[in-house]
């Protein structure tokens, strides 16, 4: 594997201007109403500047009221709310399913509630709603509707909640998230939802791999997801997050075919280039052994020992008959990954 100077330059041209955040995409607060989680707002931002989190996405259910509150803050909060259904028409054992809607705004949240009459959404700043049952063809119209709206749909804590053993149950639609570290990196939660998530890959299916702590009692680094964006601002995590162009796991990674990023599709066949750096401190530890691997559909290309406290630069060949390729890195002294890379598709 030899990086030249050219690619290098080029895969930072495509991230120009663009710096690492560390963040949470799932969480929930002590807002009143109709919220479980168990700590305020004001804990979460003390909390967040302790553990050196950028961002949380918190997604209190039922309501929208926790995004009004004084302590929020646009580029700190992420918009959003983590409704329940029964999908009527599942043919699982527990057709039971938790879905986040992420947007970079409160507005676009209401907007969607509003659209679909199911959820029976009282409005203004109080406005509480329900969970309705959905058809799968309902829910992929919900799947639109968040699109439209610049919004992030993910399955969170997938086998944790639905119980089948037909993993295109999991699934909705191209496009969307589904939470595979999920509490910590190392819990058999994780290691269910990657086996799902790397089944649907299999299977031909375009789902992100996606992070979340989860816990409602207080602020954790335990799950977290790292993006590059312009900016601590809702609207530049979003613009990124619902393309795919993010990791699943607390490691800074930028990946490219030719002008494609992390979440794209293109033609292979022009190099893959990739950095990793940007290592949080939850998972940084320089008495430890970290390598990355590369992937594709069938397995591992290349893997390389890399160090915590730099970039690495690589760059491979890709074959027009491959699937995807994507990235891992893995702490080799405790035996677990910490992060995840999203594939970019052959189209």
């Amino acid at each position: 594997m030899v990086v030249t100077e050219q690619e290098i330059a080029h895969l930072n041209r495509l991230y120009e201007s663009r710096r690492a955040f560390h963040g949470e995409l799932h969480d929930h607060s002590a807002s009143g109403g109709t919220s479980d989680g168990r700590r305020s707002l004001a804990h979460w931002r003390g909390a967040m500047e302790a553990l050196g989190i950028d961002f949380a996405a918190i997604l209190d259910h039922k309501q929208v009221r926790h995004m009004y509150l004084p302590e929020w803050e646009d580029g700190m909060f992420i918009a959003g709310t983590e409704p329940g259904a029964k999908i009527s028409d599942s043919l699982a054992e527990l057709p039971a399913i938790h879905y986040n809607m992420i947007f970079d705004s409160p507005k676009k949240l209401e907007d969607l509630l509003e659209a679909f009459p199911e959820f029976q959404f009282t409005g203004g700043t109080e406005g509480h709603f329900q969970y309705p049952a959905f058809t799968r063809a309902r829910m992929c119209e919900l799947i639109e509707a968040v699109r439209e709206r610049g919004g992030l749909w993910v399955h969170p804590h997938p086998k944790q909640k639905m119980k089948s053993d037909d993993p295109l149950e999991y699934f909705f639609a191209d496009d969307t998230g589904i939470e595979v570290f999920y509490y910590d990196l190392r819990h058999d939660y994780t290691k269910a939802n990657y086996e799902l998530w790397t089944t649907l890959l299999s299977l031909g299916k375009r789902v992100w791999a996606c992070a979340g702590c989860d816990l409602h009692t207080c602020a954790h680094d335990t799950a977290l997801t790292t993006l590059y964006a312009e900016e601590k601002k809702n609207a530049a995590y979003l613009s990124h997050l619902r393309e795919g162009d993010f990791v699943c796991g607390a490691v800074g990674m930028r990946m490219c075919v030719g002008e494609t990023k992390m979440g794209g599709k293109c033609a292979f066949g022009e190099r893959l280039e990739l950095s990793v750096g940007d290592f949080h401190r939850s998972v940084k530890n320089p008495y430890h052994t970290y390598r990355v691997h590369i992937l594709d559909d069938t397995g591992v290309v290349e893997s390389h020992l890399i160090g915590c406290d730099e970039t690495t630069y690589f760059a491979i060949d890709t074959d027009p008959a491959r699937r995807f390729y994507r990235a891992e890195v893995i702490d080799e002294t405790e035996n677990f990954r910490i992060a995840i890379g999203n594939p970019i598709w052959n189209q």
